[in-house]
Formats: structure tokens, sequence, C-alpha cells
């Protein structure tokens, strides 16, 4: 059977998401081969951030083919209400490895910030990020297993007197703090970068390179 359009689609940005993820982290493994570099805390950090990754995209499938992603929410409850169970039990590890891989990024790119700027304040500030990322990661775990009592109404909403707690405006201030974190990733090296000995311009597109990190 064909696979809806929206399944379709989040397979085809999932893939080419990871693909573009791997190739990049093969390059950066490669890099260090060639100088003959062992690897650093960043780089392992990267390397956890990937695996996480790869267990997300299996979910993905998991979701995509038995879970019923892009049918009607209304179609679905009632031809096949099973495949809209399975989609809610898989969307709480989801959102823990989601959070996993994204956390161990912003900390892996810190690190790499410390490596590249051997200056006292910004390893200060990199490290306080660096607890304000776990902390992060944290309340994401928290949240996928607290707001709801039992946990289980997470996936069971046919569970008697079960209830979740804010959780829509948990969800909106857990984006926007991780919004927050990113902004702040990318402008710790900003001030280092401007006071390196070399034209505007080189240090403009230095700087956007950096800047990458936001996405």
């Amino acid at each position: 059977m064909a696979l809806p359009l929206g399944a379709v689609q989040i397979l085809a940005v999932s893939l080419t998401a990871f693909a573009l993820s791997a190739i990049a982290l093969a390059l950066r493994l490669w890099a260090r081969a060639i100088k003959k570099k062992p690897l650093s805390p960043s780089d392992y950090m990267v390397i956890f951030a990937m695996v996480n990754s790869m267990a997300k995209i299996a979910l993905f499938f998991a979701v995509v083919f038995n879970g019923g992603v892009g049918v009607h929410l209304g179609e679905l409850l009632s031809t096949n209400p099973a495949a809209f169970s399975l989609f809610v039990k898989l969307f709480v590890p989801a959102q823990l490895l989601w959070a996993a891989a994204n956390t161990c990024n912003k900390i892996s790119i810190l690190l790499l910030y410390t490596e590249l700027f051997p200056v006292t304040k910004l390893i200060i500030l990199c490290r306080i990020c660096i607890a304000v990322s776990a902390a992060y990661f944290l309340s994401v775990f928290l949240e996928a297993f607290l707001l709801c009592t039992p946990a289980a109404y997470n996936w069971d909403k046919s569970i008697p007197d079960g209830v979740c707690r804010n959780q829509d405006l948990a969800d909106l201030l857990s984006g926007i703090t991780n919004l927050i974190i990113d902004a702040i990733v990318v402008i710790l090296p900003m001030p280092q970068l401007f006071v390196l000995q070399m034209s505007l311009a080189k240090r403009i597109s230095i700087a956007a390179m950096f800047s990458l990190g936001a996405l």
C-alpha cells in the first residue's frame, strides 16, 4: 500500500537531514585521522548525538509504516486505532531521543569553543551553558513522565481518572527555552571571532560558518 503524502514527506526530510549529518561527521572524523589527532570530548559528544539520531530515525520508520502517519486523525481512529496507539506510544521515546541528540550537539559545540578559544571567561561561560543544556534535557525527561498521571496516560487516554497538567504550556516553554539556548550557543564565540587578526570580510565569513550551528 502506498504511503500517505505526509508520511513520505517525513521520511524524505528525516533521511536527508540524517544523511547530511552523517557526511559531516564522517568528514570531521576523517580530518582527525589525516592530522593523526585523537578524538576530543567534543567529537565523542557529536558521535553520541548521531547514535541517538539513528535511534530516532528507526522510530520514525516504525511510526511511518505502522503508526498511521499522514492519515487524518478521525479516519485513523475509526479504521485503525491500534496504529494511533502505537504512534502515541513511540512519541515519548522519540521526544527523549531528540532531546538527547539536541543536547549532545550543543555540548559538542560548546566543548569545541573551549578548544578553539582557550580564554578563561569564554570557558566559564561555555561550562555554564553546558550545565544549562544538561538541565534542559533533564526537564524534557521529567516532562515526559511527570506531566501526566499515571505516566501511561501519555499514550493511553482510556485510563480512568488519568490527567495531564498544562502539557501545551510545558511544550511551549520547552521550545522557547531551546531556542534561547541555541541563540546563546551561536552568540558566545562572536566576541572572540571579531578580534582575530584578519580582514573584516574573513571574520564575517567565519562568524557566518559558526552561525550555522543555529540550524
